[in-house]
């Protein structure tokens, strides 16, 4: 009996062995690599945030993130010791980016992310100087180690891509004194949960910047017309392959497709994440070459303070640079006033055309305060030295406060007007009129109709300062000089 089962043994044994090395030759190498690959997952972290008022930056370094399985047992890496993300939480006011790319998690249920948070530094705006100047106000963080509920649970599935969605609450947060002033103390409120999954795409990027590394157009995946090689500067150091098909929409100065997009070149993306982990740009808006040895850099932020002339037109505008791209702040210091000179030959570009619906045009006269911009152009001499801007990009923000008039709703609910009063000191107390279409998101609320004076809503879309007023035939309207904000989002955020 005991030989019989040795026997049994010894066959079943050579079965397995046999079974393990189907496919595999002789390399026992690839046998290994085949089991893991059918056991794990991938998964692509997604940032959000819900910003406070006149907060230029505040941003911290996640040292370390990690996935915890269901009932226990070894923790999946995200973001490790060695690699830690440094994230400034206040450029994703109401848009997501990446965090980060896990490629290899093992399949499973995982309910917890521990992570640990270091190094805060928070920046905000100071209106009573003239222009705005920004304060760095010291900050300290009430606790660095997290353990943070998933809620819903995020579900790994072997060789799929899993999303998860990071939202930092700025809003809460922030402790503030008496006066509605941020005082430096950062309690983090932080919610983590498994993105949703619409069709194969778990999530959108929509604020991915930097310089095209490489372009290919040969021999692109199926169903794709190429790709390139994107430097993102988010404080990762990630190079990301960013893929192409025939419904991505190339923006540019005389560049509209693949093709003609070079390497050195500063980008803005709009993309899409899919359950292949394939990302895919549905806008790229291509702006100007870049070079650190010759000073040529995208400058990234809002406007401070403009200078007009008799008939309106901006000459010149300050900058309060939020970004850098590449890194030249031995030059300008990222937070500083950029002084910026506009000339004749100074090129404005909207270049986000499915978001400006009205086909505004964006132009020295319809340049104001407020607006987020990316500058290029050559420095001059001085500390800080000024710059003639060769090019003015608009670019998309959100816009924070609460709704004060119904102006238009069509019977979507969805396509028609209301004004706004912006919370950030930036805009006077003055409202704008926000414009509304067929697909514009309402979060947390149900719709046009649906809109109250208590709570705070974000909204983003191209904002435009307009000396002329006008209608439209959704019965949005405004009396100039004011803004209008052609948005994507309404988000009600809770109280």
């Amino acid at each position: 009996m005991r030989r019989r089962n040795v026997v049994m043994l010894s066959g079943l044994a050579v079965i397995l062995a046999a079974v393990l090395m189907v496919g595999c030759g002789s390399n026992g190498g690839s046998t290994s690599v085949q089991s893991i690959q059918t056991s794990t997952g991938s998964v692509v972290t997604f940032g959000t945030d819900a910003p406070i008022c006149d907060v230029e930056s505040f941003s911290a370094t996640i040292t370390s993130a990690s996935l915890v399985p269901q009932g226990g047992g070894t923790a999946a890496t995200l973001i490790s010791s060695t690699s830690p993300a440094t994230v400034d939480f206040a450029r994703l006011a109401d848009f997501n980016n990446i965090l980060s790319i896990a490629s290899s998690v093992p399949a499973g249920t995982y309910n917890q992310l521990q992570m640990t948070l270091t190094s805060p530094q928070l920046i905000a705006l100071n209106t009573s100087t003239n222009p705005p100047s920004p304060q760095t106000i010291p900050a300290s963080l009430t606790a660095t180690n997290f353990t943070l509920t998933i809620n819903p649970a995020l579900v790994v599935a072997a060789n799929t891509t899993s999303g998860l969605l990071f939202d930092f609450n700025l809003r809460k947060s922030l402790q503030v004194n008496g006066t509605g002033q941020v005082t430096g103390t950062v309690d983090p409120q932080i919610t983590v949960t498994a993105g949703t999954t619409s069709g194969t795409t778990v999530g959108e990027a929509d604020t991915l910047y930097g310089i095209v590394q490489s372009v290919s157009t040969t021999n692109p995946p199926s169903g794709f017309t190429g790709s390139f090689g994107l430097a993102v500067r988010d404080g990762t150091g990630q190079t990301l392959t960013i893929l192409t098909n025939s419904s991505t929409v190339i923006e540019g100065d005389g560049v509209t497709s693949l093709s003609a997009l070079t390497a050195s070149t500063f980008v803005e993306v709009d993309a899409i994440v899919n359950t292949s982990g394939q990302i895919i740009a549905q806008t790229i808006d291509v702006e100007e070459q870049t070079s650190t040895a010759s000073q040529k850099a995208a400058f990234l932020g809002h406007i401070i303070a403009v200078t007009r002339d008799g008939s309106g037109n901006a000459t010149s505008f300050t900058l309060l640079v939020d970004d850098e791209v590449p890194d030249i702040s031995g030059s300008i210091p990222l937070h500083s006033g950029l002084v910026v000179t506009l000339t004749g030959t100074t090129n404005y570009f909207t270049n986000w055309q499915h978001w400006n619906r009205q086909a505004f045009t964006f132009s020295p006269k319809t340049l104001g305060l407020g607006q987020k911009v990316a500058v290029h152009g050559v420095l001059g001499s001085g500390s800080p030295p000024p710059m003639s801007a060769h090019q003015v990009f608009l670019r998309p923000r959100t816009v924070v406060g609460n709704f004060n008039t119904l102006q238009a709703a069509g019977s979507d609910n969805k396509t028609g007007g209301f004004t706004l009063t912006p919370c950030g000191s930036i805009f006077g107390g003055n409202p704008i009129t926000v414009m509304t279409f067929a697909d514009t998101n309402f979060t947390g609320v149900s719709g046009l109709t649906g809109l109250t004076t208590a709570p705070t809503y974000n909204t983003n879309g191209i904002l435009f300062y307009e000396q002329t007023s006008g209608t439209t035939a959704s019965g949005a309207s405004w009396t100039a000089p004011t803004w209008v904000l052609q948005t994507r989002r309404v988000h009600q955020l809770p109280n």
